[in-house]
C-alpha cells in the first residue's frame, strides 16, 4: 500500500469522508498518514465547498489503535520538516484539525486507543458504536504522555475524566466512555454511519460563516482566558463579518417567512 492509499478521501459536498486505511495495522497513525491528514483538512478549507468532515477508520476493528512510530519522511520543504520536528508529527496534525475553519466529527468503531484517542479528541463532535473501545496506555507501557496531549483531554473531559483515563489505562466501553465524556453521542453499531453522516448534514446546513466563526473562538477560549486583545479583535472582526453577511439576512428572512434557510457561506 503506497503512501497515498493511508487516508482515503470522498468529498460529496458539502461533506467530506476522511478514511484512515491502515486496517492491517488497526489503522494505527504513521507519520506519512497524520502529514497527509493535515494537507488534505488545509487543502479542503481553500476554496471547497465542504463545510464538515468525519473522519473514520477502515474496517470495523478500529478508528485507530495509536501511533505507529516511523522516522520522519525525507524530501519535505524546509519550513514543514521544522514545524513538523518542532511539534512532533502527531501534535501538528492534530493542530490541523483543530485550526480547520469547518467542524471534524470523528465516528468511532472498534478500538479508539492511544494517539487514535487523542486524535478523536481533536475532533469538534464524536460519534460512537456502543462496541467501541476507547483508552489510554501509557501508564502499562511506562511512559508519560506529553503535556499537549494531557491538555487536549483535560479542554475535552476535565480533570477527574482525564485522571481516570490515565491512571487506570483501562479500556471503556462505549457506554462508560459516553459517561466520561469522551462520546458526545452513542448509537447502535448498526446505526453509526447513518446516523453520522446525517449529524454532519445538520452541521453543514447551518450558516459557515457562524459555524467557523464560532469554532475559531471557542479554539481561541480553550487556550486560555482572558482573550488577548488580538484575539479579542480577531473574535470582534468575525462577528462583524457574520454579523454583515448574505446569510444573516438569509437567516432573518427564513425566520419571518417560517422556512428553512438556504446559506451560501458569503
Amino acid at each position: 500500500m503506497g503512501d497515498q492509499d493511508e487516508l482515503l478521501v470522498e468529498v460529496r459536498e458539502p461533506l467530506a469522508f476522511l478514511t484512515i486505511n491502515r486496517p492491517e495495522r488497526r489503522n494505527a497513525l504513521s507519520v506519512t498518514l497524520l502529514l497527509s491528514l493535515a494537507r488534505t483538512l488545509k487543502e479542503l478549507a481553500e476554496g471547497s465547498g465542504v463545510r464538515c468532515a468525519v473522519l473514520r477508520g477502515a474496517g470495523e476493528k478500529a478508528f485507530s489503535a495509536g501511533m505507529d512510530l516511523t522516522a520522519l519522511p525525507t524530501g519535505l520543504p524546509a519550513e514543514l520538516q521544522k514545524e513538523v520536528e518542532s511539534k512532533g508529527p502527531l501534535q501538528y496534525a492534530l493542530e490541523a484539525v483543530e485550526d480547520c475553519p469547518f467542524p471534524v466529527i470523528a465516528m468511532i468503531r472498534g478500538y479508539c486507543v492511544g494517539a487514535g484517542c487523542e486524535t478523536s479528541m481533536a475532533c469538534d463532535l464524536r460519534v460512537g458504536a456502543e462496541g467501541c473501545r476507547m483508552g489510554m496506555p501509557p501508564a502499562r507501557l511506562g511512559i508519560v504522555y506529553p503535556p499537549e496531549g494531557l491538555e487536549r483531554f483535560l479542554r475535552n473531559i476535565g480533570y477527574s475524566a482525564t485522571r481516570k483515563l490515565f491512571f487506570t489505562a483501562e479500556l471503556f466501553g462505549g457506554r462508560e466512555a459516553y459517561e466520561m465524556g469522551m462520546l458526545d453521542y452513542l448509537v447502535p453499531d448498526s446505526e453509526l454511519e447513518t446516523f453520522t453522516e446525517e449529524l454532519a448534514r445538520r452541521v453543514a446546513s447551518n450558516a459557515p460563516l457562524s459555524v467557523s466563526g464560532h469554532k475559531r473562538i471557542l479554539r481561541m477560549l480553550s487556550r486560555r482566558l482572558p482573550l488577548t486583545e488580538e484575539e479579542r479583535e480577531e473574535a470582534n472582526a468575525l462577528m462583524g463579518r457574520a454579523l454583515s453577511s448574505e446569510d444573516a439576512r438569509e437567516g432573518l428572512a427564513a425566520f419571518r417567512e417560517k422556512r428553512d434557510p438556504v446559506f451560501r457561506g458569503r
